[in-house]
């Protein structure tokens, strides 16, 4: 993610980084958890700011036995603001952090030494720094949360590996029980193990059953029925041919929905109608980016692509035709961040590089482990 003009990335070894897109520089002199300690192992999730820290989580499992970890750190010196550790959870915590005001809501797996938990939760932590950490609440889901959570107001949006959308008030309400905090929920055809767009009233997400969905906020209820897509309310289901994974990308009435086989569909927002579809080389497992392409004068809206086999390639928003291609030689597995006139790519093997969008030439290559050039 960017901040005040850093970037802060996870790294293969498990370690919170910063970065200086000025200098083209790993901070050495910063980074979560300290020099000298173990890593957090795998960090999926986009850390979040909120005031003068950032949040994270990470986690490593050694067969069935895993280890997560929620952590908050200072942007100043990268100390733990709770103390030594954060909230130690045995669970895969996979997915964004959503945040309402200082509280931060946190999916996971079932918890290990937990012998009668459910299969998932939804945690939601008090944020304040010095103090012990709290946690507030924590709603029981029917299967692992790798969705993330999206937030829209005070409603909360996370998803399951059993397919169950679900819509979470995350007020500061006294609801009595955690449980009555759900107001509705939604069955998809398939596993939803992407990301939620929550965006203009409406729900984006995708499933391993091959669908994409919009879903209408505003005309769900617990009254609803969990499986009906209803086209009444402007809602749709769009079969994309093989696994959603990526969150979707809205923008001026167009859906962008990207398939684990490599293909991108552009949807009419309104009726969920095909415009365009087109395809890369290799999966799409992260979100692509919008960004403008330039040339010398001109200026086209543009899609960067990441693929699972290598390369990050441009897709013209107008009616999916390639434009052009930033050669990483490496698998990617992220979403590319446009900074400042360039396109950052955290590449699968720990690189970042980063590349000129104004002629997709590589202009930086730094390795994040350890730190050193590699351009």
């Amino acid at each position: 993610m960017e901040h005040d003009e850093q970037l802060f990335i996870g790294n293969g070894d498990g370690y919170l980084t910063r970065f200086d897109p000025a200098s083209g520089s790993v901070d050495r002199s910063w980074r979560y958890p300290n020099e000298g300690d173990d890593g957090l192992g795998a960090m999926y999730s986009n850390s979040v700011v909120i005031g003068d820290n950032i949040y994270g989580v990470g986690y490593t499992c050694r067969g069935d036995n895993c280890d997560g970890e929620i952590f908050g750190v200072s942007l100043a010196d990268g100390r733990s603001v709770w103390g030594s550790n954060g909230l130690e959870l045995k669970t895969k915590l996979v997915g964004d952090i959503g945040v309402y005001d200082t509280t931060l809501l946190v999916g996971t797996s079932v918890i290990g030494d937990e012998d009668d938990g459910a299969e998932g939760y939804l945690y939601a932590l008090d944020s304040t720094p010095d103090t012990s950490l709290i946690e507030k609440w924590r709603v029981p889901l029917d299967g692992n949360a790798f969705s993330g959570v999206a937030v829209d107001g005070s409603m909360a949006y996370i998803a399951t590996m059993t397919g169950t959308l679900y819509a979470i008030d995350v007020s500061d309400s006294d609801f009595g029980n955690a449980e009555s905090r759900i107001k509705w929920t939604f069955e998809a055809e398939g596993a939803i193990a992407g990301p939620i767009l929550a965006q203009n009233g409406s729900l984006y997400f995708g499933d391993l059953a091959s669908n994409a969905y919009k879903l209408d906020i505003s005309s769900r209820s617990a009254g609803s029925s969990p499986s009906d897509v209803n086209t009444g309310s402007g809602e749709w289901k769009f079969d994309a041919g093989a696994w959603v994974w990526a969150k979707p990308l809205v923008e001026d009435n167009v859906v962008y929905v990207s398939a684990l086989d490599g293909s991108v569909h552009a949807l009419d927002d309104s009726s969920g109608t095909e415009k365009w579809s087109a395809s890369i080389e290799g999966q799409i497992v992260s979100s692509p980016t919008l960004f403008d392409r330039k040339r010398v004068d001109i200026s086209e809206r543009a899609l960067a692509v990441p693929s699972g086999e290598k390369n990050v390639w441009v897709i013209s928003v107008i009616d999916g035709r390639e434009l052009g291609v930033f050669k990483t030689d490496e698998p990617v597995k992220s979403t590319p961040l446009v900074y400042d006139g360039n396109l950052y790519v955290h590449a699968l093997n720990g690189g970042l590089k980063w590349f000129s969008i104004e002629d997709t030439a590589q202009r930086g290559c730094v390795d994040l482990k350890g730190g050193e050039r590699c351009d």
